[in-house]
């Protein structure tokens, strides 16, 4: 069996397409077939290509115990159910952990995770909703195989044994999703500070900067930004378009978030895109006057910045140059150098960004109906159901209920402050009670 690599074709009409890649330079029949027949009328790019890393990580399930799973199911022989418990086991698997201990082996730039696990001594398991997603995905594509295994001798039979292994996959799925658990954004604790810290050096002028090239600089510090004062993902950050999605002059000064799924003009392959809702944006005057100052003394000064309308391009000399910023230079590139400077940074990654500007509004809201309680201060309460039209707006949300996990960490905020006045409270009042006694 060959290995596979997650590839992304590009059509003429611009549509991206996640294909499997064989180190035989053929695709993988099946998840192709699958994609196209399944996924591709419902799902979103990005949603496809999660799907299909998973089936990857599967299909070293199925070569490393050297199965044919469609041979097999011709020949109606499914999954036991120790084949599904050891798939269990094999999707509990961190990946991005076998990966490093790879990484680790070889010190060329080939990453072969087709490790064996029995050497590894302790293998870190993934979150129980990332073992749910990944049996989800396995079971579906299996049910589909399995299907088109025995579609020339199908008998009522048959369909039942299909679905029963499915069944048996599903049944095995975490119970729940761990959304219990304590996410990872408060485990990090990013103390108040950190931020500005981090927004400090990332200012263009900064000594620590770890940029050399001015006009990096100038870009990096505008993307951060955005990033913080905005509340935008990363995918948004990148899609940001100029001409009409953009006003810097005006009095109302704003940048609107496009969905621009498949636009044939991005040259990207992996083509950074908006998750949410299409959207118009606030700009400050200062950020306004950064975003023109970038387009017309950075980019306005770059080779080949004609060729598409995306905001942020590569200064870098050389064939990307004047091309929309990639996921990857992004995720591989600025963001790691930023973490570089200072310890500290580590905690901090760019969808942190999105949930440190909840917290603030959050706490701007708080301080501000605190103020509008006296008449003097002239200022006007802002009950829950503008405010969260107002988060639901900023975020791009469908409805006001996606801004829950936004709003964790401020809760616990106020859950903990209420619960340290009311232990401190009691401590006031057994102290009270013992200088009774004593008198």
């Amino acid at each position: 069996m060959a290995m596979y690599k997650l590839e992304m074709l590009v059509f003429e009409n611009g549509e991206r397409y996640p294909i499997l890649m064989g180190s035989d330079g053929m695709p993988h029949f099946l998840a192709t077939l699958w994609v196209t027949t399944k996924l591709r009328s419902s799902m979103s790019v990005n949603t496809m290509s999660n799907q299909l890393r998973t089936l990857k990580w599967f299909l070293q399930w199925e070569k490393r115990g050297n199965r044919e799973l469609f041979s097999e199911f011709q020949k109606s022989q499914f999954l036991s159910p120790i084949d599904i418990d050891n798939v269990k086991d094999h999707l509990s698997l961190d990946i991005s952990h076998i990966k490093g201990l790879s990484k680790k082996k070889h010190r060329n730039k080939v990453v072969d995770i087709n490790i064996t696990p029995q050497l590894i001594q302790v293998t870190p398991s993934v979150a129980r909703n990332n073992i749910y997603n990944r049996l989800t995905v396995v079971a579906e594509y299996l049910k589909f195989i399995a299907t088109v295994a025995v579609q020339h001798n199908v008998n009522e039979l048959l369909i039942t044994e299909i679905n029963r292994m499915f069944q048996r996959i599903m049944a095995v799925r975490p119970r729940g999703k761990g959304k219990k658990i304590i996410s990872k954004i408060d485990d990090k604790n990013i103390p108040d500070g950190l931020i500005s810290d981090f927004m400090s050096v990332a200012h263009y002028d900064h000594p620590k900067n770890p940029f050399k090239n001015i006009s990096t600089r100038k870009r990096n510090h505008l993307m951060f930004v955005l990033l913080n004062e905005l509340g935008i993902r990363r995918g948004e950050l990148l899609s940001l378009s100029m001409g009409e999605n953009l006003d810097i002059s005006g009095p109302n000064k704003y940048i609107i978030i496009r969905r621009l799924h498949d636009d044939k003009h991005d040259p990207r392959k992996w083509q950074p895109v908006a998750k949410t809702r299409e959207r118009k944006l606030q700009l400050t005057n200062d950020t306004a006057a950064l975003i023109d100052d970038y387009i017309i003394n950075v980019r306005g000064k770059t080779p080949n910045r004609g060729k598409h309308p995306y905001l942020f391009i590569t200064h870098r000399k050389g064939p990307t140059q004047g091309h929309p910023i990639s996921i990857s230079t992004f995720d591989t590139v600025i963001v790691p150098a930023m973490k570089a400077v200072d310890e500290r940074f580590k905690a901090i990654h760019p969808h942190y960004f999105r949930h440190n500007w909840n917290l603030c509004f959050s706490r701007l809201l708080d301080e501000n109906n605190e103020l509008a309680k006296d008449p003097k201060n002239n200022r006007t309460r802002i009950e829950p159901g503008d405010e969260a039209k107002k988060r639901m707006h900023q975020m791009g949300h469908s409805s006001e209920s996606a801004a829950g996990p936004y709003m964790e960490r401020h809760i616990q905020e106020k859950a903990n402050k209420l619960i340290l006045a009311e232990q401190e409270k009691i401590q006031r009042m057994l102290a009270a009670s013992q200088n009774n006694k004593e008198d």
